[in-house]
């Protein structure tokens, strides 16, 4: 397995993007530099089979129609959170309102295994950030959207964000273990351990 990201756009959202051996691959969080993505995409000779969103917010789809025009990917969303694709034309800031609406292709639901090729990965609901957030569990590889970040977590104070929501997430996310390589929705990349240990809203959930 595959596996790299990019920070892409003003908010440096971490898109990532898993292949597996016969280059099979997800993108994951597309948020901006559709240009730069599908250039990196096509040097790799990747056939991308899907779009996954960890949640619906302008910052991490703004490149989602550029790679499903490019490569003909079908977007997949949790199911609680597809309702909010159709936000996306209501941003408060100007360059972010999007003149279309996204339609998901695939409904993800909590729990459940999908196989993309030779990949396979486990849903996780954690909702908190949004109603509809959710993580994908590749093995040892947590991509963790807008839920966990190192040594901090999303925010709640949004439209859909609920705090004791999201931490019972959190509290889910804790008992995964230790080695379990976390890449969340911004900034660096961690582990489920040292967050355990070092974050200090895991430590409260």
């Amino acid at each position: 397995m595959m596996i790299s990201y990019y920070a892409v756009g003003a908010l440096q959202v971490n898109c990532v993007l898993i292949a597996d051996e016969n280059s099979n691959a997800v993108v994951i969080d597309p948020g901006d530099d559709a240009a730069e993505l599908i250039a990196t995409i096509r040097s790799q000779k990747l056939n991308v089979k899907a779009v996954l969103l960890t949640h619906a917010h302008f910052d991490h789809i703004l490149a989602v129609k550029e790679l499903q025009a490019a490569f003909g990917a079908p977007l997949w969303i949790h199911e609680a959170e597809a309702p909010a694709l159709q936000d996306v034309g209501k941003s408060l800031i100007p360059e972010y309102r999007l003149p279309y609406v996204l339609q998901a292709d695939r409904l993800l639901h909590d729990g459940e295994t999908v196989s993309v090729g030779e990949l396979a990965f486990e849903v996780l609901h954690t909702p908190g950030h949004t109603v509809g957030s959710c993580c994908y569990r590749f093995g040892d590889v947590l991509v963790a959207g807008d839920t966990l970040f190192a040594q901090s977590i999303g925010r709640t104070d949004l439209p859909g964000g609920n705090t004791a929501q999201m931490f019972q997430s959190l509290r889910r996310l804790s008992a995964l273990p230790d080695a379990v390589r976390v890449i969340p929705g911004h900034g660096p990349e961690t582990t489920i351990g040292y967050e355990r240990h070092y974050n200090p809203y895991l430590s409260r959930s």
